[in-house]
């Protein structure tokens, strides 16, 4: 049976390319040209241009993300198919399997195993995203903060962090954060995401809730008010609006402030 047009479409061309970098070593009589073979991983989009990423000494796409059209993939990089079937599916599968396990512990709050497997995981990759959210979202649910903020400091740093794939990682993380009272923290690691996903209502919603629980309940109140005109049947978002409201009347209408029993029910739980 003939290819359609839509299976075409999607067998997009991935796979590791090499080119070759040259520099100078030394200095005067000593000075030599070294030349530097460089290999790349290759992954074609929808739009017919090419990502491509530097693989690390394990054979692992790792750093910096490029985008280059098909002719200039072509023209500078030749392919080495070898590489790919015999370096790195092996190790890109192996990978995937330990940080699977790494997500099993923790699941199970068996926290050491996640830890170790994490850390396994990034003795391959010092940048893997998935490997690094775990390993910080493990020393969260261990209480072990100083530890949590070196993670979330390289995570800053992680444009990888923040992509779309891994929307749901940056907000839990956020919102460990912001449990454990680390409302600085949690707020500038939403505002990082928030420059990379303005409409993303449900982090929008979370960064409300770091808000109010850090005592900005006018700015808070700002944030869940703009989350609701994104997407008007955010019931969690009403239900919050509702707790406020609920508050304000309760504080203006009482002649003695209510005693910290009767402060009602907190704030519903993140979507």
């Amino acid at each position: 049976m003939a290819a359609t047009a839509d299976d075409i479409r999607v067998r997009r061309m991935r796979g590791v390319f090499s080119t070759e970098s040259s520099h100078y070593l030394g200095f005067g009589g000593t000075r030599r040209k070294v030349r530097q073979q460089i290999f790349v991983m290759a992954e074609e989009l929808e739009t017919g241009d090419f990502r491509i990423q530097r693989l690390n000494r394990n054979f692992l796409p790792s750093g910096p993300i490029r985008h280059i059209d098909r002719e200039e993939l072509l023209k500078k990089y030749v392919p080495e198919p070898s590489i790919y079937m015999n370096k790195v599916i092996p190790i890109m599968r192996r990978m995937e399997e330990t940080v699977e396990r790494g997500d099993r512990h923790r699941e199970r709050c068996e926290l050491f195993s996640a830890e170790f497997e994490y850390q396994t995981a990034l003795g391959l990759d010092e940048n893997h995203v998935r490997a690094t959210f775990g390993l910080g979202l493990t020393y969260l649910e261990r209480h072990e903060v100083e530890s949590a903020e070196l993670v979330f400091r390289k995570l800053i740093r992680l444009e990888a962090a923040f992509h779309v794939e891994h929307k749901h990682l940056f907000n839990e993380f956020g919102i460990q954060m912001r449990k454990l009272g680390m409302y600085p923290q949690a707020m500038k690691y939403y505002a990082r995401a928030y420059h990379l996903s303005k409409d993303d209502e449900h982090l929008i919603y979370n960064m409300a809730r770091t808000l109010y629980e850090k005592g900005s309940s006018v700015i808070s109140r700002r944030f869940l008010e703009k989350a609701l005109r994104m997407k008007p049947d955010f019931e969690e978002c009403r239900q919050f609006l509702d707790y406020l409201d609920a508050q304000e009347a309760k504080t203006v209408g009482a002649v003695i402030p209510p005693p910290a029993s009767d402060a009602g029910p907190p704030p519903p739980p993140e979507p």
